[in-house]
């Protein structure tokens, strides 16, 4: 997957791609993203249970500078998944944020497959709203059935993302 972007996207190699090799990886949402310890506060905790590398794209900002319709924040992967992501930190009525984010994840998606055959890979989109504790749920089922059906993407609301 990573030599597919690399090819389609040449300037992820300037500050939009990190190679990670650790188990858990914490993620704080803030104007850079910013990669904290467990015990610091965290938006998005990454587990790789392959202890093979994985890697993750700050997609807003970086690689979609000038998409309009807006874009999600990061796009983490391995060779085998492709986690489309995005963080929603801001204050405010949950469900109009909700709606924001599947419009940035659809909107991201289809740019993204504009340009790569996602066929061998498993896709998923996740929402993300800041908790305390893990959390990992299905998203309402009508969005999750479009997004399954539409794009062949597991779509899921949560801070937890796993590869394994």
């Amino acid at each position: 997957m990573i030599q597919h972007l690399r090819e389609v996207f040449p300037q992820i190699e300037t500050n939009c791609l990190k190679t990670i090799a650790d188990k858990h990886t914490f993620i704080f949402e803030a104007e850079t993203v910013l990669f904290v310890s467990s015990k610091e506060s965290w938006h998005l905790h990454i587990e790789n249970k392959l202890n093979t590398e994985f890697y993750f794209i700050q997609n807003d900002d970086c690689v979609m500078k000038t998409v309009k319709g807006g874009q999600c924040d990061y796009v983490i992967c391995n060779n085998q998944e492709v986690f489309f992501t995005e963080i929603k930190v801001a204050k405010g009525n949950q469900a109009n944020h909700r709606k924001d984010a599947y419009s940035q994840l659809e909107n991201t998606f289809k740019h993204y497959s504009n340009l790569i055959d996602f066929e061998p890979y498993s896709l998923n989109a996740v929402v993300c709203f800041p908790s305390k504790r893990r959390i990992v749920k299905a998203s309402a089922s009508t969005k999750r059935k479009e997004f399954k059906d539409s794009y062949k993407i597991n779509l899921q609301e949560g801070n937890y993302i796993s590869f394994d």
